[in-house]
């Protein structure tokens, strides 16, 4: 009997070695909860035994307990790094096949979050953050549990603009000096954007396609015309290269005065072999005693909105903005209590599931009643006191030795039985 009593004792000092071990393994683990193990005596009687002389049988462990304490939170900057101060889980969606049912949520503390290829904000596993749908405005639109998402900060935002018109304004120079190196007025051989010979200027324009992608575009100037007694306006002629392509124009040259003020409208209309159409407008364009100069530069054209800036209040709303927009809001993270968490099933990783001791989870949002905050750009770390956990590792060394020494005892007294000779 004592010999399965002083087992029973190295057995439960092994376990709380075990328990105090994996406390220390884990002090760096990002949202990780410590654990204790839990234990009561044995106490096996009879009915006909007497009470005050009955002797225990040992120790058995009864469990192993998560605590659920506050872990310090520690700034990182990073605005998806999500801290919870106060009670509360983040609600995670494993990742599944596209053809597997709907997977049940994993809850933890660890809020080391960041953006995948598709804009879903995912842990290190590859586990989706859940959050509530809201409008721009912030307000969420439903509490009820299942209609939580996977959150989605898109990287882009709106549809893409084709240019269709660009505007500009140059100085175009009046000395004969100042005109690159255009061979003649006009130039004796036709328009070629390699030949710098035939074009006294050029510059670049901004262009978009329909996907909203940036072009390569040029806007080049020659001129075709001098002033004399009989015809004193100056002539100048534009042509636009898109793509590489040679835009084909539809309107004549552009004419100056006297005065070096631009003559008409100033638009002129370029058609590619695909037929995109392009209009270049140069009105306020004039001739100046001085080199090609370009003063303004405007399209219609856009590139979808890319993401600028994403901030998380301490209520879990996330608002991003777009270009220079003003911020939206994408969702408003879950977050979820039990009325047991102890009972909470460790998966590892940080993670937990429910059970049917642990309750079902109560979901709801930071700042109400019963939940916590949010801390954006933080992370909170493991809730283990490291020298409590070393003080603790020597008690439970400790009382291993002490069983230890109790089971030699008890075969001491075995082998001395052993020896008694008749």
């Amino acid at each position: 009997m004592s010999i399965n009593t002083a087992l029973s004792g190295l057995a439960a000092a092994q376990h709380d070695i075990a328990a105090t071990s994996h406390n220390i393994a884990n002090v760096g683990t990002i949202g990780f909860r410590g654990s204790r193990a839990e234990f009561a005596d044995v106490f096996n009687a009879s009915p006909y035994s007497i009470a005050r002389t009955a002797v225990g049988s040992g120790v058995q462990t009864l469990r192993t307990a998560m605590q659920f304490g506050q872990g310090s939170v520690v700034a990182t900057g990073n605005t998806l790094d999500l801290a919870v101060e106060g009670q509360g889980f983040f609600a995670c969606e494993p990742a599944v096949g596209p053809n597997s049912a709907k997977p049940e949520p994993i809850y933890t503390r660890a809020g080391a979050f960041g953006l995948n290829a598709d804009g879903v904000a995912v842990n290190a596993s590859g586990q989706s953050l859940l959050a509530w749908p809201v409008s721009v405005e912030g307000d969420a639109l439903s509490q009820v549990p299942g209609t939580a998402q996977p959150l989605k900060i898109p990287l882009t935002m709106g549809a893409p603009v084709a240019t269709g018109s660009i505007v500009m304004t140059v100085d175009l120079p009046t000395d004969g000096a100042m005109l690159g190196q255009q061979g003649a007025v006009p130039p004796v051989d036709a328009f070629d954007p390699a030949n710098p010979t035939t074009y006294a200027a050029v510059t670049a324009v901004p262009v978009f396609d329909a996907n909203g992608n940036a072009v390569e575009a040029a806007a080049y100037f020659i001129k075709t015309a001098n002033p004399d007694a009989l015809t004193p306006e100056t002539g100048w002629a534009l042509r636009l290269v898109v793509g590489g392509e040679v835009m084909t124009p539809a309107e004549g040259d552009l004419s100056f005065d006297a005065t070096g003020t631009l003559i008409g409208t100033g638009q002129q209309s370029f058609t590619s072999g695909m037929g995109k159409p392009y209009t270049l407008q140069l009105a306020g364009t004039v001739l100046a005693d001085r080199s090609f100069e370009v003063n303004t530069v405007a399209q219609d054209g856009k590139s979808a909105a890319a993401l600028t800036s994403l901030e998380v209040d301490s209520s879990g709303t996330v608002w991003a903005a777009y270009g220079a927009g003003i911020p939206v809001a994408m969702g408003q993270v879950v977050l979820v209590t039990f009325a047991n968490p102890q009972a909470l099933r460790a998966l590892g990783a940080s993670g937990f599931a429910a059970t049917a001791d642990s309750g079902q989870p109560v979901a709801g949002t930071a700042g109400d009643s019963g939940f916590g905050i949010i801390r954006a750009g933080a992370l909170e770390h493991a809730n283990v006191d490291l020298t409590e956990e070393l003080v603790h590792l020597i008690t439970a060394q400790r009382n291993y030795q002490a069983s230890a020494k109790a089971l030699e005892t008890s075969n001491s007294l075995m082998q001395t039985i052993m020896n008694i000779r008749s």
